[in-house]
Formats: structure tokens, sequence, C-alpha cells
């Protein structure tokens, strides 16, 4: 089985390897093991994915900013590696009335802090729940990172 991967095209058609490392501020939310999101490639912006009910709710979450952004050409496959650090959430245990479990994630370049505006760039459905139990939630960028970009 395979976890569902979807790559935004808003975000293709908005998102540099110029501006990834510097310009942009990319945060990663969760999404609960409730969670009934089903990402297309349309969804455009974070709200047309998250209505409250499919993100994580517990007083120790608070979506993520992403650190040590890096763009790296690589000559090999002619693309541009959009990475950064791993993402830690610290000791997650789970929402006061949701059944602790992370279903995926979602990267997103915060615009204004607006969910209307804030435009989607990855999101992934785990087909695994992934159970929580206070300790550190750790989200890693794929080894070819977050989203690779080719050149037109």
């Amino acid at each position: 089985m395979t976890d569902t991967v979807v790559i935004h095209k808003g975000a293709l058609q908005k998102v540099s390897p110029f501006l990834w490392p510097s310009s942009l501020d990319l945060k990663l939310g969760l999404l609960h093991e409730d969670s009934t999101a089903a990402p297309t490639v349309d969804d455009e912006f974070v709200s047309d994915l998250i209505p409250a009910s499919n993100e994580m709710d517990s007083a120790e979450y608070a979506r993520a900013t992403l650190a040590s952004k890096t763009a790296t050409f690589n000559g090999t496959t002619d693309l541009w590696e959009l990475s950064s650090a791993t993402v830690t959430f610290a000791a997650l245990t789970g929402g006061e009335t949701l059944v602790p479990g992370i279903s995926g994630y979602f990267l997103y370049a915060n615009v204004s802090g607006d969910d209307t505006l804030s435009i989607l760039i990855r999101t992934v459905v785990y087909d695994t729940v992934e159970d929580l139990n206070g300790s550190d939630y750790l989200v890693a960028p794929h080894s070819s990172g977050w989203l690779t970009v080719g050149q037109a």
C-alpha cells in the first residue's frame, strides 16, 4: 500500500526555486486521524483542503514553520530539489476530543496567515494512520525534497 501524495498545480505555477529558500513563509500542518480530506491537484488554497474538522485539534499543536530551506539544482535529473530540515512537532498526544493519530500532512506557502490566500504545495494522506504517544512527531522531506521543479 502507498501513501497518497498530491502536488497542487497552483503551487507549480507560483512557487519558484528562487523564492523557496528566502522569500516564502513555508508551513506544515497535520491532518488528524479522522480527517476526511481528499486532496486533488486542483486544490489551490489551504481553505480548499482544510476545514477545521480535518486539521489536528490539540492545545499542544500549532502549524510548524520550515527551517533551513534549500533549493538545489540536480544536474543529473535537471530538476530543482526544494527541501528543508525535518519538521518537529513537540510532544503531541492527540486532541482533547479526537482519537490520537495523524493521517497525513499539508505543506503550504503562508500568505498573511489567511487560509483563503495561503497556497497549497503538497498534501500527503497516509495509507495507515500514525499513532501519537506523547513523543515528538517528525515529518521529513523525501530524499529529493518536498518538491522537485523542472525547467520550462
